[in-house]
């Protein structure tokens, strides 16, 4: 069992020279951590005047896993655990079968989660018994705000599509919305993956723009709503389907209004989140506010009517929209409220 001699400890500040401070570091922590002389570690000055210290293991990322299945093993299974190992920033992943030909039905399921859904990824060898996937994307090639920026864009223009698709019962176009969730998926899975080695490693974790581990919570919490703003265009998409007639136009009118305010909100709290900003995001919860009450007021004013229940719906996922845009608000003011107040 850890105790707190063994992840914590007291040590006074040195002067060595004339202009360096040095600080020792326990025996044992070495040892666990299998450091050496000459081993590099990376120091982080935390915006709350802390310091953080990292050592990383450069071993880790080059590390293999290896995937052992069945015939009995589900497809949906083996995607979980696949996706699994690419979150924890594995570079090669190999699916191996228990001594038997892998079934074709699983191979397919593979090569498919590669090409859909996670970025960077290739099979690199391919037999009857196994398939490895290689991670070939390093982070430079797609930095996290461009692929933070094209996630909220492609999720944006689903919105907008999906909307615009209702207004006029394509179901084709609606199609097309529910294609475009993959690429968001896509583009989620690989930010999860670098938030994920961005807490493990202190020089991802300045490559991708953030100042300390405590950052990647927040930027959990923003991709994952992000993705279930999709998931909502998505939605609106297929209630297509179910509508018997065109929606009314002064009642399409109110419904594009509402998703226009939406998408407003959803795009200054990404501004916000961009630039830091605690008085945006601010905004952003009081629009998101006035946006859920007149969406509320609408809703209680629906008559019934042939399409009514498809319009309550899609008025609850734009809703949803709305609230979820007001989590990445509050993700904001909640990592910068030390810039709004004094402390002693």
């Amino acid at each position: 069992m850890a105790t707190i001699e063994n992840s914590r400890q007291r040590r006074k500040l040195q002067l060595a020279g004339g202009s360096t401070y040095v600080v020792s570091l326990p025996k044992k922590w070495i040892d666990d951590l299998k450091m050496k002389i000459g081993d590099e570690v990376t120091l982080i000055k935390n915006p709350n005047n802390s310091l953080t210290l990292l050592f990383t293991m450069d071993e880790f990322e080059a590390k293999k896993s290896i995937i052992e299945i069945s015939k009995d093993d589900s497809e949906e299974s083996l995607k979980r655990k696949i996706i699994a190992i690419y979150l924890a920033g594995y570079k090669i992943i190999e699916i191996r079968s228990k001594g038997i030909k892998i079934q074709s039905s699983h191979a397919r399921a593979i090569r498919e989660l590669a090409r859909s859904s996670m970025i960077g990824t290739e099979i690199v060898e391919s037999s009857s018994e196994s398939i490895m996937i290689q991670v070939l994307t390093r982070l430079p090639e797609l930095s996290f705000d461009v692929a933070l920026r094209r996630m909220h864009l492609m999720t944006s223009n689903m919105h907008r599509e999906a909307i615009d698709a209702l207004g006029k019962m394509d179901k084709e176009a609606a199609e097309e919305v529910v294609k475009m969730d993959d690429e968001v998926d896509r583009f989620s899975l690989y930010m999860l993956r670098n938030l994920s080695q961005a807490v493990q490693n202190g020089e991802i974790l300045l490559e991708i723009g953030l100042k300390k581990p405590s950052d990647c919570l927040g930027y959990r919490t923003v991709i994952r709503c992000i993705e279930r703003i999709a998931d909502h265009s998505v939605l609106i998409a297929k209630r297509i389907k179910f509508l018997q007639s065109p929606i009314d136009k002064k009642i399409l009118q109110s419904i594009t209004q509402l998703s226009s305010d939406s998408l407003n909100i959803f795009e200054n709290s990404i501004l916000a989140l961009t630039k830091s900003d605690y008085s945006l995001a601010e905004k952003v919860a009081d629009q998101a506010a006035n946006a859920v009450q007149n969406e509320k007021e609408f809703m209680s004013n629906l008559k019934e009517s042939t399409n009514s229940s498809v319009i309550k719906f899609v008025l609850e996922d734009i809703r949803r929209t709305i609230e979820y845009s007001t989590d990445i608000a509050e993700v904001v003011i909640n990592e910068n409220i030390r810039s709004v107040i004094s402390e002693k």
